[in-house]
């Protein structure tokens, strides 16, 4: 996999939510970067723990802003953040349950990368007109 590096078409404008989530990019590279020196386990768990904090965070950050701005869809992105939540639990429950091996670490990275390329690109990004209009 080529390394996940920020570009401008990712950048929301919003420096809060853009710093987040270049923070973001970077720890799961890190974890692409670890599976390839036989590591992915142990970063797996690294990042496991960052994304405890992160996701509240980060999403409750996005909600806010959203709410501030009146953005009509906030409802649709606030689905898409708890679907999140939902894997991320399951994702914790395999690391408690089985351990940070190398096969789950793979399997998160390729997800991980999906969803958030994904969420960014369409979900942030619809949302950014409200907020720079207010």
């Amino acid at each position: 996999m080529p390394k996940w590096e920020w570009d401008k078409r990712l950048e929301t404008g919003i420096e809060e939510i853009d710093d987040q989530h270049r923070e973001l990019f970077s720890r799961i590279d890190k974890l692409e970067l670890a599976m390839y020196s036989g590591k992915g386990a142990a970063e797996l768990k690294q990042l496991v723990e960052f994304l405890l904090s992160y996701v509240d965070e980060h999403f409750n950050a996005e909600e806010r802003i959203m709410l501030d701005a009146g953005y009509p869809g906030f409802a649709k992105h606030a689905h898409q953040h708890n679907e999140f939540r939902m894997f991320f639990n399951d994702l914790m429950s395999s690391c408690k349950d089985r351990g940070p091996d190398s096969y789950l670490a793979i399997n998160v990275d390729k997800k991980l990368r999906a969803w958030w390329e994904n969420h960014i690109l369409k979900m942030d990004m619809d949302f950014v007109p409200s907020v720079k209009k207010g």
